[in-house]
């Protein structure tokens, strides 16, 4: 499966999440879901590098996020359920610039596990929150042709790590400075 899907989902995903904040503290089974979907993001770049490998990670994607929206109510992830075979043989090119695609992805990581870090041991939603939109735009410079949305535009590298860092105040800048140079 080509790697731009990857970065597709993992963009739909966090883009739904990052718009469905709802108060300041947590619902009862926020936290246990938004842990399992960050936990599918975290698989989803870990397939990238796989494929990148030679090693097709497409039916286990499918397989973890059919899993997923069987113990939740997902509705953003229908559109990719319900194309898996189209998907799977899906000829997009994603043509990507190395280095930067590895840092980008790099930095997608770092921010998955600060999320993930945020959820378990602060229990801090509005820094978990704060993180998905700092990460929100960066799997848009990663796609190529946009199979899942056609009338999405997409954005450069460094227009993504602009936007992010916009979205941070000056702690993160410093914490994650390395990344946004």
């Amino acid at each position: 499966m080509n790697i731009g899907l990857y970065y597709q989902i993992l963009g739909m995903g966090v883009l739904y999440e990052k718009a469905g904040r709802r108060g300041t503290w947590w619902r009862i089974g926020e936290r246990k879901r938004l842990k399992d979907e960050i936990w599918f993001w975290q698989t989803l770049l870990e397939n990238i590098s796989r494929e990148q490998n030679g090693i097709s990670c497409g039916e286990v994607l499918f397989a973890a996020l059919a899993d997923l929206c069987g113990k939740y109510r997902l509705p953003h992830y229908k559109r990719v359920l319900d194309n898996k075979e189209e998907l799977i043989n899906c000829s997009c090119i994603f043509e990507r610039d190395g280095e930067e695609e590895s840092k980008l992805r790099n930095f997608m990581e770092c921010l998955l596990r600060d999320a993930q870090e945020y959820l378990d041991k602060h229990r801090d939603k509005e820094m978990v929150y704060r993180i998905l939109m700092v990460l929100h735009n960066l799997p848009r410079a990663m796609y190529g042709k946009n199979v899942l949305n056609p009338n999405a535009i997409p954005i450069s590298y460094r227009m993504a790590l602009e936007y992010a860092k916009g979205c941070m105040d000056e702690e993160m800048r410093e914490k994650y400075g390395k990344y946004l140079v």
